[in-house]
């Protein structure tokens, strides 16, 4: 049908306009729906402009968040976060001169950031953020079933849902990823959830042997970090009971996952988790030839950065063959189109939300917020994990939920009365 994309469009200004919040739920779908069309898809719109769907949902999602701002539109913002925009525009509007479009189609993966600033504005309290939480819960069970029937070849929609896009990736870093969160988030909150609490274990428990079934390098040490992060932030009683957890989940993968063959790494399991530390094995090899010509490159350019549209092509031999790959560490690539000043900017930025994060913690000492928050952090510690290793903030799938944590973390910070855990138990009494 003609313009029907451009019809969808103004049908979800409409939404925007009204009830954004229902474009999260969209959003969410778009990453975790199969055949990834609504991610990766192009569409022109209007015979001229060539953009991805979520691009447009993104756009749709930040024009919702002013128009209905629930606080002013300069709370969510912080130094950290401008500077690294604003070098992000200098290298984009440096590209644009000797590289055209180009220059625009790399930095169209940073556009997600804007996720950071639309979650703070688009709700109020961080309680209205609990139907997305159960919603992306339930989301990414089913993705990470169809990847697993997918895994051992039973999948009904393999062959149905084929398209230009891949339909799976076979439980990749990107599945791993998505599926690791809410396992994290649930094993933080564990005590709080006792009246879900056999569908909160069954699922953090699929969820978590499902990510491990990505057998990605950064999965595996985001995780590992992550429950280091979640037994900090738990009590001694609740840090006895995570590490039995963890350490019966650990052996019974151990003993029913090892002879697992995983097709895309043409290993098993158990050869897998050998080569992990392995820094000669193909995909760690890459790796750090990839980061050597980004430290180059940043050398070349140290204040400033290249611009966007350079290219920057490395390539990886899998399956066989070798195939064209991103770099796969997003500080140096950010570092590399952003220079030493952006690089210090998105540094900043990071450490300045996981510090506010602790001293949220602080505020409400073992409170159901405390878990909600040590949920969120521990969430947050997997990605700037994952993200010295795989791509996580400029990701076209993933890069969206990802920036939603910061805004989330900031949302809590927000909604916080004046005067810190004083306030709020002030305004609990009767």
């Amino acid at each position: 049908m003609r313009y029907l994309v451009e019809l969808l469009a103004v049908v979800g200004l409409g939404i925007a306009l009204t009830r954004p919040k229902l474009l999260m739920y969209f959003l969410l779908f778009s990453v975790l729906e199969p055949s990834k069309v609504f991610c990766l898809g192009n569409y022109v719109i209007l015979g001229t402009i060539n953009v991805k769907f979520y691009e447009i949902t993104l756009l749709l999602i930040y024009v919702g968040a002013v128009w209905t701002r629930r606080r002013a539109l300069a709370a969510p913002f912080t130094t950290s976060f401008l500077v690294l925009v604003a070098c992000g525009i200098i290298s984009l509007f440096r590209g644009t001169v000797f590289y055209g479009e180009a220059a625009f189609n790399q930095f169209r993966t940073f556009f997600s950031m804007g996720m950071f600033i639309a979650v703070p504005l688009l709700y109020r309290d961080p309680r209205e953020l609990a139907p997305l939480l159960r919603f992306f819960f339930f989301g990414v069970i089913a993705m990470g079933a169809l990847e697993v029937l997918e895994l051992i070849h039973m999948n009904p929609l393999s062959n149905w849902a084929q398209s230009d896009v891949r339909y799976t990736s076979v439980l990749s870093g990107t599945e791993g990823a998505l599926l690791a969160m809410p396992f994290i988030y649930i094993v933080a909150n564990m005590h709080y959830l006792r009246s879900h609490h056999v569908t909160a274990v069954l699922g953090a428990g699929w969820c978590v042997i499902a990510a491990v079934f990505s057998a990605s390098r950064g999965v595996w040490i985001g995780i590992t970090g992550a429950m280091v992060s979640v037994v900090w932030f738990s009590d001694v009683q609740r840090r006895v009971a995570i590490i039995s957890s963890v350490v019966f989940v650990s052996l019974f993968l151990f003993i029913f996952a090892r002879g697992v063959y995983i097709e895309r790494y043409e290993m098993s399991m158990a050869e897998r988790f050998k080569v992990l530390l392995d820094t000669q094995e193909g995909t760690a090899y890459w790796r750090l030839m990839a980061w050597r010509q980004m430290v180059d490159d940043i050398a070349r350019h140290p204040f400033i950065g290249v611009p966007f549209g350079e290219p920057t092509i490395f390539y990886v031999y899998k399956m066989g063959y070798y195939q064209e790959n991103a770099p796969h560490n997003e500080y140096l690539k950010i570092g590399r189109y952003t220079g030493l000043i952006g690089l210090s900017a998105l540094l900043w930025f990071l450490c300045s939300i996981f510090a506010d994060g602790v001293r949220y913690l602080r505020r409400h000492h073992y409170s159901p917020e405390y878990y909600e928050m040590a949920g969120l952090l521990s969430c947050f510690v997997f990605h700037l994990l994952t993200a010295a290793i795989t791509q996580t903030f400029t990701d076209m799938v993933i890069s969206p939920v990802i920036w939603m944590i910061p805004g989330a973390i900031k949302l809590y910070m927000l909604a916080e009365p004046r005067g810190g855990m004083a306030a709020v138990r002030a305004n609990a009494k009767p």
